[in-house]
């Protein structure tokens, strides 16, 4: 974000502040998190109470602001009904209505804005450097999916409609590639061949393995690293975060999600192919720590078809990715000319070799499963 960017939406913060923390005068606005959604800005204020996280929302996104907050205060309230008495208070995500009773508060120009409490001794990072932490991020989110389990999925609704739908997906690319609104298809043979070609074997593992018949539970839809806060201290992860997508789905995404973003050091943009290469030594660790955090809240299906996960993901994103080079760039924001084509190529390549190496992913996994995890490296 420029700064002229960053100036103008740290004044509008400083407007809208006050419909949060009433009397409270705003000190400083600075921003917090990479996020690619929503706006997210820290905002420190005098006199007593905490200093708040507020987020100017995404409404191209998720256009039902209302229907997204009722989930994340359904989905708050239910993990802290569930905490330790005694437990951390940072352990779960605390929504701060407005004065008014609402949920949000609109600025001068329209913008809808919510307001959480921010977690003070918390750090946030976008890379995972260790498989150790590798390690402790899986069995947080493993906890995480394990403490909603008996949270209705159908009390949820879906913010998203088909956020994690391979076959959707696929057709969504199709239709892209039919309409060619920017003429970019002519460029893309060899990526679209490999995108229809894998696509079409995960897409049959899925169904024969029953993946897609398995019941839909209340899940993250988005774990990766930088959607969890870690104690300063301790450097243990204290919250899960960034909620908006929870909501009914299965294992297999969020396991793969975190196969997809912490398996593979390059970046998710990587130009130069050779550096996109997985590490099995890391999905172990993701593995061990993964079955750890559910304990017996996966079903054996459940646990048996997590080893899909990886593929799926990755290969859903490259699809994603391509269909919106082909359709100008109008989802995922680019930094550089062809950016979308760059993230394609790369998760692309990550995906074929995550099918490669199926046989070795199912093996890990059992072994994870059998045996229960052991501490991390």
């Amino acid at each position: 974000m420029r700064d002229d960017e960053l100036a103008a939406l740290a004044e509008r913060a400083r407007e809208v502040a006050p419909a949060f923390a009433p009397g409270r005068e705003v000190r400083a606005v600075a921003p917090l998190g990479s996020g690619h959604i929503h706006a997210t800005l820290r905002v420190a204020l005098a006199g007593a109470g905490p200093d708040l996280v507020l987020q100017s929302l995404n409404e191209h996104v998720f256009p039902d602001v209302g229907a997204l907050m009722a989930n994340v205060e359904r989905v708050t309230a239910h993990l802290r009904a569930r905490a330790p008495r005694d437990g951390d208070e940072r352990a779960v995500l605390r929504v701060v209505r407005a004065a008014d009773g609402a949920l949000v508060a609109r600025d001068a120009a329209g913008t809808a804005w919510r307001a959480f409490v921010y977690a003070r001794g918390t750090f946030a990072i976008d890379v995972v450097p260790t498989d150790e932490l590798a390690f402790r991020t899986a069995r947080a989110f493993g906890a995480f999916a394990a403490a909603l389990a008996d949270l209705d999925p159908a009390s949820l609704a879906l913010p998203i409609p088909g956020f994690h739908d391979l076959a959707g997906r696929l057709a969504q690319l199709e239709r892209a590639v039919a309409a060619d609104r920017v003429g970019r298809l002519r460029d893309v043979g060899e990526e679209l061949a490999r995108a229809r070609s894998l696509g079409a074997e995960v897409g049959a593992a899925l169904d024969a393995s029953g993946a897609l018949a398995l019941p839909a539970r209340p899940v993250h839809n988005d774990c990766k690293i930088n959607n969890l806060l870690f104690d300063e201290a301790t450097r243990e992860p204290v919250c899960v975060v960034d909620l908006d997508t929870v909501m009914p789905g299965t294992l297999l995404a969020d396991f793969g999600e975190l196969v997809r973003t912490a398996t593979c050091r390059a970046a998710e943009d990587e130009r130069d192919l050779a550096l996109v290469d997985f590490d099995a030594a890391r999905f172990d660790a993701l593995a061990r720590g993964y079955v750890e955090g559910l304990g017996g809240a996966a079903s054996d299906g459940e646990r048996d078809a997590l080893w899909l996960g990886g593929p799926w993901m990755a290969l859903e994103n490259a699809v994603r990715f391509l269909a919106d080079h082909l359709d100008g760039d109008r989802y995922f924001r680019p930094r550089r000319p062809d950016h979308n084509l760059h993230r394609t190529r790369a998760q692309l390549h990550l995906a074929e070799q995550l099918w490669r190496s199926r046989d070795a992913l199912r093996e890990t996994l059992a072994r994870a499963a059998g045996k229960g995890a052991r501490a991390g490296r």
